[in-house]
């Protein structure tokens, strides 16, 4: 028997056992976004921001990217496998129902979907994310990001983030796309 629980223990050490994303939006994937657009925005800053109140459908095997996200971007299967399990189901931010806001230093509007804008308002940004993966330690992060600029331009991809001297890093997470 105890060689049998041994067993189980070397395989979850060894495969990255990440768990399970929650059926919400997190404290801690809030954050991620946060600092995200921080670390994207920090020397351009958005005049009219605008965030989508769900977040959106982001499953890396069925993206035709999942080789590209593990063996370029080094995105643990894990997490890759996290988000793949979640389908197709889309969460409300907790800005949606809530106080809570994204801890950014700019204004933003949470809007469920492309906003309706006037030619007055001038260009503006429509920002989207995926749920965030992490691992067990919530030091390493994965998820997929949409920006949009104002009809104009825009994009988005997956991003694999880490944490260092406790603030999060940013990477490309091998997989973008443009429109």
């Amino acid at each position: 028997m105890r060689k049998c629980l041994a067993a189980v223990a070397l395989l979850v050490t060894f495969t990255g056992c990440g768990g399970r994303i929650p059926n919400h939006v997190t404290t801690d994937e809030y954050g991620v976004y946060a600092e995200w657009m921080k670390a994207h925005f920090s020397t351009n800053p958005p005049n009219n921001l605008y965030v989508d109140s769900r977040t959106f459908v982001f499953d890396p095997l069925s993206s035709g990217c999942a080789n590209a996200i593990h063996g370029k971007a080094g995105v643990p299967w894990a997490l890759i496998k996290q988000l793949h399990a979640l389908g197709e189901a889309e969460y409300w931010l907790p800005d949606a129902y809530s106080s809570t806001r994204l801890s950014i230093p700019w204004s933003y509007r949470l809007v469920d979907g492309l906003p309706l804008i006037s030619r007055e308002s001038g260009p503006y940004r429509l920002v989207g994310f995926s749920r965030v993966a992490f691992d067990t330690t919530h030091s390493k992060a994965f998820f997929a990001v949409s920006d949009a600029c104002g009809g104009l331009c825009g994009g988005g991809g997956a991003v694999y983030a880490h944490k260092q001297n406790n603030a999060w890093v940013f990477k490309s997470g091998g997989c973008d796309w443009m429109y």
